[in-house]
């Protein structure tokens, strides 16, 4: 299973979006994949029509359930992350399948307290050790992460093979770059050797003067940390928030778009570069 995470600092680059395109898009080429939601927002499972009331049900309705009923219905919920994390569930119970080749794992909210919750000897191989029953029956793992350079990140990136980090051309788009090297670096060196950041995907790419310099500027960037910068451009496209409102991929509400070509795009040029 080769495991891909999508991370970056700052938010509102199309890190969720561009997760669930590639899953998506593995997925239809006959790939066997396994998307995860590691955002406590768990925007990523709501884009895949994933009803979070049954999976985070609020507390007081569960109540008004007789114990029959409460019983049956923690019986049959699917198991989250956090949960899977703290060893309370196994990773198996986990799993939603929601489209052919694709399976889903949700975070959960109580993510957001992680760094509180796990602050043990080992607390960043938790998920590389619930996961390594699965590995065999995926092709790729691909995973949407938080913004937060945590113990969930950490746990992510110390059983990830690579990162791809979306940034979109704007005035604020490399902020926080550096940090984030520097927290990659830190995990390749003392838990994962095998790690690498793949590459950077521009996102959000209008046609005007100020996102070609910025672009420039991405690159420069991308040379000086020694590592690329994706050929394939995301052009900014209203289709990628319609298919979001209808819960719907990109690829199955607006294949045709200039964003879905050019995800296409994306992960040819990714698949090819094996």
């Amino acid at each position: 299973m080769r495991t891909i995470a999508f991370s970056n600092q700052k938010g509102g680059v199309a890190k969720t979006t561009s997760s669930y395109a590639m899953a998506v898009g593995l997925a239809n080429r006959g790939y066997k994949v396994l998307v995860i939601d590691a955002d406590p927002q768990e925007n990523l499972s709501m884009s895949a029509g994933i009803d979070l009331n049954e999976v985070d049900p609020d507390p007081e309705d569960i109540e008004e359930l007789t114990e029959e009923q409460q019983e049956l219905f923690y019986k049959n919920v699917p198991a989250k992350l956090f949960e899977v994390m703290a060893k309370q569930k196994d990773v198996n119970k986990a799993i939603i399948p929601i489209a052919e080749n694709l399976d889903l794992i949700v975070g959960g909210i109580d993510l957001a307290s992680a760094d509180m919750t796990f602050n043990g000897i080992g607390r960043e191989r938790l998920i590389k050790e619930a996961f390594e029953n699965i590995k065999k029956d995926y092709d790729f793992c691909v995973i949407d992460c938080s913004p937060a350079l945590g113990v969930v990140l950490m746990n992510i990136l110390t059983v990830a093979d690579e990162v791809i980090i979306p940034l979109e051309p704007g005035a604020y788009s490399l902020q926080g770059l550096s940090r984030l090297y520097k927290f990659i670096d830190q995990i390749h060196d003392y838990t994962n050797d095998k790690l690498r950041v793949d590459g950077i995907l521009v996102t959000k790419v209008r046609n005007t003067a100020n996102a070609k310099i910025w672009i420039d500027d991405i690159e420069d960037k991308a040379e000086l940390l020694g590592t690329k910068v994706y050929k394939s451009r995301i052009r900014l496209n209203v289709s990628v928030e319609e298919a979001q409102t209808m819960k719907k991929s990109l690829f199955e509400y607006a294949g045709g778009s200039s964003a879905a070509r050019d995800y296409d795009d994306f992960i040819d040029e990714f698949l090819e570069e094996e």
